[in-house]
């Protein structure tokens, strides 16, 4: 995702419309925005101090107005990240119910991701959007400690067999 934020912000300086039209070699590096950056900047205060603080790491100038525009990035780029992950598994919850021929499904999906564990919203984002595509669904998400996807998809399997076991 810090790769989208970084060629964003480079077509908006290349239009004149952030850091007055001049981007820093280093913004102009391929991989040197990194996705945490992201986190940072989304979760920073009205002072706009962490933003202000990694565009200059970044050596640019950014005036207050650059400052809340390279948020307004990170936060569309974000948004459209947990959008586009909904809808896969929005997508396989569907079929899953359709092919169960359930009128509601109750449904554990365990996660794991360092966005999902440390971004400040792409969590809440992800999970409102899942529910959202996937009416007639009680979705019931689990997140991973384990570090690994597959610590996430045994926990989902272990929570989906208790409930099966309870309910019988």
């Amino acid at each position: 995702m810090g790769e989208i934020v970084r060629l964003v912000l480079l077509k908006l300086v290349d239009e004149n419309l952030l850091f007055n039209g001049e981007a820093s070699e280093k913004l102009k590096t391929r991989g040197t925005f990194e996705t945490r950056f992201m986190s940072q900047i989304e979760s920073d205060s009205d002072d706009r101090k962490q933003i202000y603080n990694i565009l200059t790491a970044f050596e640019l100038l950014p005036s207050g107005t650059d400052c809340d525009i390279v948020r307004m990035v990170c936060e569309s780029v974000s948004t459209r990240a947990a959008q586009m992950c909904s809808a896969g598994l929005a997508g396989v919850i569907n079929r899953m119910r359709e092919s169960r021929s359930q009128e509601t499904l109750k449904i554990t999906v365990g996660v794991d991701g360092s966005v999902y564990k440390l971004h400040p919203s792409f969590k809440d984002r992800f999970h409102a959007t899942v529910r959202q595509l996937t009416p007639g669904c009680d979705i019931t998400f689990i997140q991973s400690e384990e570090g690994s996807g597959r610590g996430a998809a045994l926990i989902s399997a272990v929570a989906c067999k208790m409930a099966c076991m309870m309910g019988q």
